[in-house]
């Protein structure tokens, strides 16, 4: 009997994807490793899901699928239907994403709201994403994105991740590109920052009368405690995180309460 890890793996990106691709194949080398992501880009979507409608599953493989849904949508098949014949799994892995989910993200998150649909089904859902190397060129700022490091630390630390887990917490795990894990300076557990978008609208009249709405991403400012995830991603560590799935609950107060019938 094997005692690898069964692992499930999901993401935003879509199944094709090179932060999933590269998660798969370096976790296959010491885990069970099956993969179920959105047959397409699904970013942003946070904990959207397909109720009413029929989801599209195409099986590639024993061990991959996709389907026409969301990121929350792979996990709650892959969980709790027999798509890949009951296995039982030891925890749900969504990304590596292309990009990183801090603090306010979380919420708009798909790649988040994938682990928080396996912790709401008492699974250990674990979030990983990545910040990218910005690089100066001829042409301009460039993007690099290379998720070999971080893939390298989660294999070599699955089991201790795991065992961090707690029932109703989301693990969420940020840094940025790199090679090797020696490429980090090293491993802080954070709190969650705050993020200010600065986003705005712009509205333009079409000849039928109606609105065309185009979002214009603003210069994202970054608040939060000096232990927050987004310093220690700045200064080279790999950050921690850890976040409750269900919405926190507000204590009840009479303050200021003068509502009636």
């Amino acid at each position: 009997m094997s005692d690898k890890l069964n692992i499930l793996i999901t993401n935003d990106d879509g199944y094709e994807a090179e932060g999933i691709k590269v998660l798969a194949e370096t976790l296959g080398e010491t885990a069970n490793v099956y993969v179920f992501a959105p047959d397409s880009n699904r970013s942003a979507v946070s904990s959207h899901i397909i109720m009413t409608d029929e989801l599209t599953i195409n099986k590639i493989s024993d061990n991959e699928a996709t389907c026409s849904g969301f990121p929350a949508d792979c996990v709650i098949t892959g969980l709790r239907s027999d798509v890949f014949c009951d296995v039982k799994f030891d925890a749900v892995l969504s990304g590596i994403n292309q990009g990183s989910n801090m603090g306010t993200d979380c919420i708009y998150s798909g790649t988040v709201a994938a682990a928080r649909q396996a912790v709401l089904y008492q699974v250990p859902g674990i979030a990983l994403s990545l910040k990218a190397e910005k690089i100066s060129t001829e042409k301009g700022i460039e993007y690099k994105f290379n998720y070999k490091g971080l893939a390298l630390f989660v294999k070599r630390n699955l089991k201790n991740i795991i065992a961090m887990y707690e029932p109703g917490k989301i693990i969420s795990i940020n840094a940025l590109s790199a090679e090797k894990t020696e490429d980090y300076k090293g491993v802080k557990r954070t709190s969650l920052c705050i993020r200010d978008y600065n986003d705005k609208v712009s509205l333009v009249k079409n000849s039928e009368g109606s609105y065309g709405r185009k979002f214009i991403s603003g210069c994202i400012q970054t608040t939060g405690p000096e232990d927050n995830e987004y310093i220690a991603v700045k200064e080279g560590y790999i950050a921690v995180t850890q976040l409750y799935a269900e919405p926190v609950n507000f204590p009840v107060k009479d303050d200021n309460f003068h509502l009636s019938i």
